[in-house]
């Protein structure tokens, strides 16, 4: 099967640009975990990660290319919260400046909003909404859709049900989040485990992505809080994120006993 994001992985590398934390602008080259999901994508995704992996950055892009290149094409992009909404359409509009200063030209904006980006030139769409909206999607017919954050949406079932059915059969839906504790996202997330929802789970650990002099370090910084900003399995994320009725350790030790028993 050919990656659903083979194609915008290399547009992404050839085309736009990132700002680094130092704030600088450098080219976007994908990283190992970005590459990984390229090979492991199937078009209907979760991702289960730790922070600051740069999936958001990722899928942002590859939405992007759709958005330049394919006509009547609809990418929507759902945030947590309006203040993070206004932060991801600002990297949408930075990749396409990016690209507009990379080839020499100009992507014609008909439509420039808060929330909404339409391109002149082959009528395609790039929306930005929140969570908030629990009807948002209805009457859209939407080419690409990603949901970020979606662990922490108050009505996670809802959304993905409005949202998802106006997808159309060939479209990229990508469910995109650090975890939250126990709740409708976990609750999906098992069952998507399980092969019962259409979408494959994928976990990526900060200890993959980063050296070990790093994650030592954030070791000796974060003390017990390391877990929750680096976990190393699903099942240490959501344990250790949310609002936990129980102590974290002792989840920790049944867990492992638990799996000593399996073994």
């Amino acid at each position: 099967m050919i990656s659903p994001y083979k194609k915008s992985a290399l547009f992404i590398e050839d085309e736009l640009t990132i700002i680094d934390k130092t704030g600088n602008e450098i080219p976007f080259h994908l990283n190992n975990m970005q590459k990984q999901f390229v090979k492991d994508a199937t078009g209907k995704d979760i991702i289960l990660k730790g922070r600051q992996m740069g999936f958001s950055s990722f899928i942002l892009g590859a939405f992007t290319k759709d958005f330049i290149f394919k006509e009547n094409s609809l990418s929507v992009v759902l945030a947590d919260i309006a203040d993070n909404s206004q932060d991801l359409l600002a990297r949408v509009k930075h990749y396409i400046k990016a690209f507009e200063q990379a080839n020499n030209t100009k992507v014609p904006l008909k439509y420039n909003s808060k929330y909404e980006l339409q391109n002149a030139y082959n009528n395609a769409r790039y929306i930005i909404g929140t969570a908030e909206n629990t009807e948002f999607g209805r009457s859209k017919t939407i080419t690409n859709l990603h949901m970020s954050e979606a662990a922490f949406y108050k009505h996670f079932r809802k959304l993905h049900a409005s949202a998802g059915t106006a997808l159309t059969p060939t479209g990229r839906f990508v469910i995109e989040t650090t975890a939250n504790g126990f709740g409708e996202f976990k609750n999906f997330w098992d069952e998507s485990v399980l092969g019962e929802t259409g979408f494959t789970p994928h976990f990526y650990s900060s200890h993959d992505f980063y050296p070990k002099e790093f994650m030592d370090s954030e070791r000796k910084r974060l003390g017990r809080l390391f877990d929750q900003e680096h976990p190393s399995s699903a099942e240490i994320a959501f344990i250790t994120s949310g609002q936990l009725y129980f102590d974290q350790d002792a989840l920790r030790d049944l867990l492992s006993m638990t799996r000593e028993v399996m073994a």
